[in-house]
């Protein structure tokens, strides 16, 4: 899962020097406890709870957060009545701080599951579980409080939002066992991304699943679906020689020599998708300009630039692109929503 800063080997210091064990083979450098940052400031026995959480690393969040901004977005422009400043930024707040353990919940959940996957990643094989600094169980009973907290706050919120939080959380706890069973765990991890929009819709008391909103709505949903499968794709192939000899499944491997081919049909996808949405929805100009060509540039600049066979290039445009793309849908329904009124 698209989780992380872009870093190649997270959680040791790259200074320390590699040795090589009994058979001659190359060790990677051990763990060692951060020195700088938020992480060093933290008492050792927090340290790994807040790399479960990946409080060090903002990338991200920003995977869990934008769709809800997305959706704020959409339902804002598309409402038939103003909606006043005052109910978004409310609920754009909420989700700030839902997301912070929606995230940290899904990243200790995949982390406990995808223990023995992660020993065999280097670029995982630190984590604190698969580095044993928290057990099996202990990662549970942190999932299970993280989960507890963030459902709390949806007693902020309309009664329609508990029922739209269940199948997320239900998708996000299915999403490291797709691994296991399917080459198209990216298609899993969209839906519970993409179930954002329609839980922000039913924040702002918006039906969106009326007669006129329910096609739209689905288009733009199956968008950002189409979107994660792009960009998880493109952050797959940092550890695609790692994923391969640990039978991880995913998109990278299934389509390691024709990456560049997939991504450019989904990203086509993507396009017509949210051009579909804003016809549908009698959006103006704005929106047609800033969100739909937006993101026809963002994406066709990170599909022709991204190089994948280097690790630093598809974390560096995991990381850039999906601001680039996620600020591009959201700038167009931001315009529509100023000038609608």
């Amino acid at each position: 899962m698209a989780t992380e800063n872009p870093s190649l080997t997270p959680y040791h210091d790259s200074k320390s020097s590699s040795r090589k064990d009994a058979e001659g083979e190359l060790e990677l450098p051990a763990y060692q406890p951060p020195t700088k940052g938020f992480l060093s400031k933290l008492p050792v026995s927090c340290v790994p709870y807040a790399q479960l959480m990946r409080l060090d690393r903002p990338a991200g969040f920003y995977a869990f957060y934008m769709p809800y901004v997305i959706g704020i977005a959409y339902a804002a422009a598309a409402s038939e009545i103003r909606l006043p400043v005052s109910l978004l930024l409310n609920r754009a707040s909420i989700y700030i701080v839902g997301c912070v353990f929606l995230r940290g919940a899904a990243c200790t959940w995949n982390d406990n599951i995808d223990q023995d996957f992660d020993r065999q990643v280097a670029r995982c094989r630190l984590r604190p579980i698969a580095r044993g600094a928290v057990s099996t169980l202990q990662g549970h009973i942190f999932t299970a409080a993280q989960t507890l907290v963030g459902g709390l706050l949806l007693l902020a919120l309309p009664v329609e939002c508990v029922f739209d939080a269940v199948p997320i959380a239900l998708l996000f706890a299915l999403y490291p066992f797709g691994k296991r069973f399917t080459y198209y765990p990216q298609l899993i991890l969209g839906f519970p991304f993409a179930g954002a929009i329609i839980m922000a819709s039913h924040s702002l008391y918006t039906n969106p699943f009326s007669s006129h909103n329910i096609i739209p709505t689905f288009c733009l949903v199956f968008a950002n679906i189409c979107w994660t499968m792009v960009y998880d794709t493109i952050y797959a192939h940092q550890d695609i020689e790692d994923d391969v000899k640990a039978g991880v499944k995913g998109m990278a491997v299934r389509f390691k020599d024709t990456t560049h081919l997939i991504c450019s049909l989904l990203s086509v996808c993507v396009v017509g998708l949210m051009i579909t949405t804003g016809i549908l929805s009698q959006l103006g100009p704005a929106y047609f300009i800033l969100s739909s060509g937006g993101t026809a540039a963002s994406l066709g600049s990170m599909i022709v630039l991204v190089d994948l066979k280097t690790p630093s290039s598809c974390a560096w445009w995991f990381h850039w692109g999906f601001w680039f793309v996620g600020l591009s849908m959201l700038s167009g329904l931001l315009a529509e929503y100023a000038g609608r009124f």
